[in-house]
């Protein structure tokens, strides 16, 4: 209080705000905290965005890769085609068992069998809800792959031979001390000479394949899918048919006889007991033998196209790619 008893005036008020500038810790935090919310709902739209970019330049494109590779597969180029149809297997859901179907279709063009029936075995099972006469194209196409795998088997098994019939006549010249090929006897040049017998089992193993890939192929073409065909396809059906099963025999034929003297007893039988329908025809036991066979070698290709699965599947850590779009340009033909 002053002297006269007034009370002095209090002086203006300034908050202590630190340097002119800055902030509270806390109100920095908040910021913060703020920024990088709005940074991550900026971000998560993010990889929808690039995949649907992706997809759309997929389907935009497929119809070009299927353009150029009907161009190719009328032009011949099988291989090429081949490679572009399988462009169009990932990341389409408009049906998806046409690339497999036009890939297999141009692999077999191009030679290589063994593709091909994967992949036509892939459309066959991806064509499940599709109607009878798409499946019966596919299946079609798949039965005349075996059957040119049965033929490129077949010839492997006549080569074989054909080297056979050479080194006997080689190993005979050279014991009756005539001239002779030296290098079909000892090709090693290490002093071993072939064995004609090691030459025939190589022919009959070949010729075996042969067989069971003439016998999956009339198998297929007895799959359920080719009832409906119009007449001349039937009997077209019924000829290959026919051919297929001349082919087993014939495979069959070439292969040596079981040894006489070292019968097989099947289990369950004794010596000497007459086997359940022993009373049929030998007409009708040999077709119910070459049906049952049938059977086994078309269940053993299909555990042979499991087994690739999941070797795909443990190799690549997935499932393998399924899709595929276009009909490729009208390329996919049978043949």
């Amino acid at each position: 209080m002053s002297d006269n008893g007034v009370p002095p005036r209090p002086g203006p008020f300034f908050p202590q705000t630190g340097r002119p500038g800055t902030r509270s810790p806390q109100r920095a935090a908040m910021r913060s905290r703020r920024l990088r919310r709005r940074a991550l709902l900026l971000l998560l739209p993010v990889p929808l965005l690039v995949a649907a970019l992706v997809l759309g330049t997929k389907l935009a494109f497929l119809p070009v890769i299927a353009s150029y590779a009907s161009g190719r597969y009328d032009a011949n180029d099988y291989s090429e085609a081949a490679t572009n149809f399988g462009l169009q297997k990932t990341m389409n859901v408009v049906d998806p068992w046409k690339a497999w179907y036009n890939t297999g279709t141009a692999l077999h063009r191009s030679g290589d069998d063994v593709a091909a029936i994967s992949d036509l075995h892939r459309a066959y099972d991806l064509a499940e809800d599709e109607a009878p006469a798409v499946r019966c194209r596919i299946q079609v196409n798949l039965s005349i792959s075996y059957e040119t795998s049965g033929d490129f088997e077949t010839t492997m098994a006549e080569d074989y031979l054909a080297q056979k019939v050479a080194l006997e006549e080689a190993l005979a010249a050279r014991d009756a001390g005539q001239d002779y090929n030296q290098f079909l006897v000892d090709p090693e040049g290490d002093g071993t000479d072939i064995d004609p017998q090691d030459l025939q089992d190589e022919a009959t193993t070949w010729f075996s394949y042969a067989e069971r890939s003439y016998a999956t192929a009339e198998q297929v073409r007895g799959w359920p899918g080719c009832e409906d065909q119009p007449e001349q396809e039937k009997e077209q059906n019924q000829e290959s048919t026919q051919r297929l099963q001349d082919k087993q025999q014939q495979a069959r034929d070439a292969q040596p006889e079981p040894d006489p003297t070292a019968p097989e007893t099947p289990d369950g039988e004794e010596e000497g007991e007459t086997p359940d329908g022993a009373d049929q025809s030998e007409q009708e036991r040999a077709e119910a033998e070459r049906q049952e066979k049938l059977q086994q070698q078309d269940s053993e290709a299909r555990d042979d196209e499991e087994q690739s699965r999941q070797e795909y599947e443990e190799y690549f850590g997935g499932d393998e790619p399924t899709g595929g779009a276009g009909d490729g340009g009208g390329s996919s033909k049978n043949w």
